[in-house]
């Protein structure tokens, strides 16, 4: 800790000193200090954490643990969304409240071995800047929630294959997997079982039109091309953008957190076909595609789930998702398009053009030529 000439000092993460009162710039958000001076930042957990701020005034030192800019908008953003007239909780025993649902705000502290933390392949641990544990009473569900404030442009050289994205996205669905075999229920005091869930949303501090022609971030849609991503893309991957007022991005945060989409249900299907390999049972044409990357691939998860990605993420004209994925295999089961060839008659080239699950025929046929 360095020294200040003058002016109150704030100690450290948790600690009550006469400072920490007079930093004019925290007046409107609820933070508790940790009389001990010890950082709890274990996940799952149930203590409001304090989140420090670094003071307007020169003379006034912050730390350790201090937020960054972006790291700071985010708080206080959350906080005017949720309490605009600034009527927020000022005991660590009281949790914010979002659509009757419990919301416990915590500190994630990076590098730390006993922080929350992911990662994919042998990759970085990924450490979320925070951890929004929700709490939805009505329906027993719990959320171990994370954002992270992250600019991508730098951020995430590897594009869709990087581990900080593919640890939000996809990660929580392999470690949900991972906890289900334990079976172990999760219930309260009273024996009720409540379901329980891990989701997370990278708040981009890079604007979107900084990344959009990133070509790390280009899709491939149907007719074998590529294109530039919208924002809708960005936020079917569970990407926010922090350049719009607190009033637009936050409710997505805490929407995505709590609610999942069409990529979500690819990503969990693809983290169960990964997981199971040749036993994974496909029943669409998602699954079937899924079923002959595995099978096929000699790449890393990283790189498994960014092809993915790449290849999903953006609907055709129709809503459909996929239709990428399955031009590729209808070329591939051209190549097959011989009398009798599939097992299922005399198919020509010309049907082939026109054949409904591509996916599922192929895999069909590979599986059938495998066992012959």
């Amino acid at each position: 800790m360095s020294k200040v000439k003058k002016g109150p000092l704030q100690m450290g993460l948790f600690h009550q000193d006469e400072g920490f009162s007079t930093c004019k710039d925290v007046e409107n958000l609820p933070l508790i200090v940790q009389p001990l001076g010890q950082f709890e930042v274990l996940a799952p957990g149930s203590i409001y954490q304090p989140i420090l701020l670094t003071p307007n005034e020169k003379d006034i030192w912050v730390g350790p643990g201090t937020l960054d800019k972006n790291e700071e908008k985010f708080v206080r953003d959350l906080i005017g969304y949720l309490y605009p007239k600034g009527d927020h909780p000022k005991s660590r025993k009281t949790p914010l409240k979002w659509k009757g649902r419990d919301l416990w705000l915590k500190r994630n502290i990076e590098k730390n071995p006993s922080s929350f933390r992911l990662r994919i392949d042998e990759s970085d641990w990924f450490y979320p800047d925070f951890i929004l544990w929700i709490l939805d009473h009505d329906e027993k569900i719990q959320t171990l929630g994370f954002v992270d404030p992250k600019g991508l442009a730098i951020g995430a050289a590897g594009g869709w294959s990087d581990y900080k994205i593919l640890s939000t996205l996809y990660m929580p669905h392999v470690v949900e997997r991972q906890l289900s075999r334990q079976n172990q229920p999760v219930v309260d005091r009273d024996g009720n079982p409540w379901r329980f869930r891990i989701r997370g949303v990278i708040v981009s501090t890079s604007p979107f039109d900084a990344l959009k022609e990133h070509k790390k971030f280009q899709l491939n849609m149907d007719g074998l091309k590529s294109t530039d991503p919208q924002k809708s893309d960005f936020e079917r991957a569970r990407i926010i953008f922090q350049e719009n007022a607190h009033a637009d991005y936050i409710p997505k945060v805490l929407g995505f957190l709590t609610a999942d989409n069409t990529v979500d249900g690819i990503m969990q299907r693809a983290a169960e076909a990964r997981e199971l390999g040749d036993a994974f049972c496909p029943i669409d044409e998602k699954d079937y595609d899924l079923a002959l990357r595995n099978s096929e691939s000699k790449q890393t998860d990283s790189e498994y789930m960014g092809s993915i990605l790449q290849d999903y993420l953006k609907p055709d004209d129709f809503g459909h998702f996929g239709a990428f994925a399955q031009e590729r295999r209808r070329n591939e089961l051209g190549k097959c398009a011989k009398p009798g060839h599939w097992g299922f008659g005399a198919e020509k080239a010309s049907s082939i053009a026109e054949h409904p699950t591509p996916c599922e025929a192929l895999w069909k046929w590979k599986r059938k030529n495998e066992n012959t």
